[in-house]
């Protein structure tokens, strides 16, 4: 049964063309200037980089995304991580290494997509006056960009399906027009013409550099497959796709008509296809196209980063939800990396055509991911035999690594500052999940039964103080039998901590992303609990709510008592307490400890510094709640 949000109707249509397509729907203000730009301007040259596009466009988008990855559909989510969330259970350990990939690139470009969209579009000015401020005018915009991000997209978001409506109609407008008066150019759509350039141009891997810039926004197509589902993707590609060539190539027409035989240069032919009277609000719609190109880069990148701390790959940071909808987050540190990496990237490299050089990269880097993930699920989940899949993944990583090795000349002119961006990120996921990995090695886990009674005599010596009626414990161990020695000896060693009742508390990550369900077990008839909270990839986790709603279904089933032990109140019908002791592990290394090993601690210890703490990360009352501090060795 389908979703509402996942069926198929006009305003469904129109929600996907304002999510979905912003980012790939915007390339056709700097494709064909990043082709042409200092080449000769011939025949060859044109009609090539224009069967590259289509061809590309037919392979990478249609083919790999629209109508392959889709397939991927994990409960109604996309995205690298949710790829990597439907095969971890069966892929090798090495593949969450390539989801950290895609994720850092795709990072990276949620800084790049607002930095050159912006200013490509506001560059359209200096076709009505040369002397236009345009760095100030982007600026100014990427401010109230991300300065809206804290209050939500619920009521611009409406607008976004209409904007993008305009948008892809003028794109097919201007290139039709073009088109009608050059028909000519449609025989680019033969291929021979993509392997004439390939083959006998001089700067060809530059130019497939710059033709790799026509599908940067396939990616999205898979990751926003949750927000409307893949059939009105589908569906609409086909009216985006036709408005996308039908540009491209009315821009090869004017090109060709007015440039041929001249070093191309100084121009944009987006705006060129534009009558003069049309400029000004041609730039306006192509600033506000752009914008919802961003605005879908960012909210990405929060949802990706959300994902990625349910995952473990990113340390626990503060998650806002500024509207009802709970796909809809804001997380202020991301939002503040991705102001200042645009802004840094727009000052220093001035023109969308410098940036041009630090756009591509990324997105090559989250496709060859996209791509690897992509095998274990065709193979493990729609069974498919391993000569197509091998087949499939060969033809895709050729077509990737040609893309990337057209990309590394961009190296010296600005690739670097990707590169580097997507090495920090990459850093902090890996530290993050290996030292994760190790503090849970150096955890030792005890089977409760065989302390049951130790824990049972604290609770019925009454001359122990109560420490409180409930106490619970926040468990890492997955077997239900088992817990943290640290926990035992809380219990009874440092300070006796008396209760009538002790529960261990315990969430399981499930492949579901929104599932919330709880499993209760009884270990100890009477005495030790334990509840284990299954949530899906994207739900946070949130004990002053979850925990207390299933406390009271278990006492309306009647297999807890809620009422407090305490005669004068319980006479009241008042509630029991419930204290929650939260453990934060420390470390001490050893003068023998591998190096690797405290390095990779003190790096983590540093991100630790940064990271929310984790009783507010999962919403425990502080009220109820004690901290207490466990060295590990």
């Amino acid at each position: 049964m389908k979703s509402a949000h996942n069926k198929v109707t006009g305003a469904a249509l129109l929600v996907t063309l304002g999510i979905v397509f912003g980012d790939i729907g915007t390339s056709p203000l700097y494709v064909i200037s990043s082709i042409l730009n200092k080449n000769l301007v011939t025949e060859s040259l044109v009609y090539g980089g224009l069967s590259c596009i289509f061809w590309t466009l037919t392979l990478q988008a249609t083919f790999k995304y629209v109508w392959i990855t889709l397939q991927a559909d994990n409960h109604g989510e996309g995205g690298v991580l949710s790829l990597f969330s439907l095969i971890k259970r069966t892929a090798p350990r090495w593949t969450i290494y390539v989801a950290m990939l895609g994720c850092a690139a795709l990072l990276a470009d949620g800084m790049i997509t607002p930095a050159i969209s912006l200013t490509a579009s506001v560059e359209g000015l200096k076709t009505l006056n040369d002397s236009v401020p345009v760095l100030p005018i982007v600026i100014v915009i990427l401010v109230g960009l991300f300065t809206f991000q804290q209050f939500g997209t619920d009521k611009i978001g409406k607008s976004f399906g209409p904007i993008m409506l305009v948008w892809f109609s003028m794109l097919l407008i201007l290139g039709f027009i073009s088109l009608v008066e050059h028909p000519y150019v449609l025989k680019a759509i033969n291929p021979y013409y993509a392997y004439e350039l390939l083959t006998a141009h001089p700067g060809a891997w530059v130019i497939i550099g710059a033709v790799f810039l026509s599908v940067t926004g396939a990616e999205a197509m898979y990751a926003d497959l949750g927000h409307v589902g893949k059939t009105n993707i589908r569906i609409t590609w086909i009216f985006v796709k036709a408005a996308l060539l039908i540009n491209y190539f009315g821009q090869g027409a004017w090109v060709l008509e007015h440039v041929q035989g001249q070093v191309f240069g100084g121009i944009n032919p987006f705006f060129e296809l534009m009558p003069r009277w049309f400029v000004g609000m041609g730039v306006v719609i192509a600033s506000l196209a752009s914008v919802v190109a961003s605005q879908a880069l960012i909210s990405g990148s929060f949802s990706l980063i959300n994902e990625a701390v349910k995952l473990e790959t990113w340390f626990r940071v503060q998650i806002l939800y500024p509207s009802k909808h709970r796909q809809q987050i804001f997380i202020p540190m991301i939002n503040h990396i991705l102001f200042l990496g645009s802004v840094t990237i727009v000052l220093y490299f001035q023109t969308s055509l410098a940036m041009e050089a630090v756009y591509g990269v990324a997105v090559n880097f989250t496709m060859l991911s996209t791509t690897f993930l992509l095998v274990f699920f065709l193979r493990k989940k729609l069974h498919w035999d391993w000569f197509r899949c091998i087949a499939l993944t060969l033809l895709f990583t050729t077509v990737e690594l040609c893309f990337l090795a057209a990309n590394t000349h961009k190296l010296a002119h600005g690739a670097g500052f990707t590169m580097v961006i997507m090495i920090i990120f990459m850093c902090i996921m890996m530290i993050h999940y290996q030292a994760k990995h190790v503090l849970l090695r150096k955890k030792k886990f005890v089977d409760v039964h065989q302390y049951e009674d130790i824990i049972t005599d604290v609770s019925n010596d009454h001359e122990i103080p109560k420490y409180a009626t409930n106490i619970v414990y926040l468990t890492s161990a997955y077997s239900i039998h088992r817990m943290e020695k640290q926990i035992l000896k809380s219990i009874y060693q440092k300070q006796p901590k008396r209760a009538d009742a002790y529960w261990l508390l315990h969430f399981n990550e499930t492949e579901v992303p929104y599932q919330q369900e709880y499993d209760f077990h009884e270990i100890v008839k009477g005495k030790i609990f334990r509840l284990d909270f299954n949530l899906g990839y994207k739900v946070k986790p949130n004990v002053r709510e979850m925990f207390v709603n299933a406390v009271e279904d278990l006492s309306r089933k009647g297999v807890v008592d809620l009422l407090n032990r305490y005669e004068s109140l319980r006479k009241h019908k008042v509630s029991a307490d419930f204290l929650f002791i939260v453990m934060r592990n420390t470390f001490n290394l050893d003068s023998d400890s591998p190096i690797q090993e405290v390095f990779l601690l003190n790096m983590y210890s540093l991100l630790q510094r940064v990271e929310e703490p984790p009783e507010q990360y999962l919403g425990i009352d502080r009220n109820s709640l004690l901290v207490e501090y466990i060295a590990l060795r």
